[in-house]
């Protein structure tokens, strides 16, 4: 076996291997320099394995190739190796689009609040519907006498109770306001339009 550098190259690239390696450092053992040795032969030979390429970059090769194999290289300081990043989780969505885990979560976060909102909301709609109902049947109902009286008054309590929706007050308020506005009706009609002084 016949190395395609010299001597003096040989060794210069083995200098220039331990530069790159640092800051670990490979051991100068024989069983570093036999298994070196052989994975070149038996991957960078020429001419049928008579002469071997022991060029910087087969060296480090070989040295990563080797190293691989938990245990089978002797180190006086190991290099850091360095952890390998962990894949994000992915999902896959009904628009084909990729989701991760963490955004999976945060979707199902916001469905079950919404859908808590949605329970929150019916529950206390039924109890708002029924308030609601009660105001507008005031309105609705409302009479007085004489009829020409009630009529105005009823348009005076529809006017104010279609303002209210329009400003989403809370039900409760619309139907303190309605019955307010309906107690102001008792006695004299103020909805009336005066004429002067007659």
């Amino acid at each position: 076996m016949e190395m395609k550098q010299s001597q003096q190259k040989y060794a210069e690239n083995l200098e220039e291997v331990r530069k790159r390696l640092l800051p670990s450092v490979l051991s100068a053992t024989k069983n570093n320099g036999d298994l070196i040795g052989n994975w070149l032969v038996k991957n960078c030979s020429e001419a049928e394995g008579a002469i071997v390429d022991a060029s910087v970059a087969n060296i480090l090769k070989a040295v990563e190739t080797l190293d691989k194999i938990l245990g089978l290289l002797d180190w006086e300081i190991s290099p850091v190796k360095n952890p390998a990043k962990r894949k994000p989780d992915f999902l896959q969505t009904n628009e084909g689009r990729r989701v991760t885990a963490r955004e999976a979560q945060d979707r199902e976060l916001d469905i079950l609040m919404s859908q808590e909102r949605k329970r929150r909301e019916a529950l206390g709609d039924a109890a708002n519907v029924e308030i609601m109902s009660e105001a507008a049947a005031l309105v609705r109902n409302h009479t007085n006498y004489p009829h020409s009286r009630a009529i105005r008054e009823r348009d005076v309590l529809k006017k104010e109770f279609d303002r209210l929706v329009a400003a989403k007050m809370h039900p409760k308020d619309v139907l303190a306001a309605i019955q307010a506005k309906r107690a102001t009706f008792e006695g004299e009609d103020i909805t009336r339009p005066r004429l002067g002084n007659l």
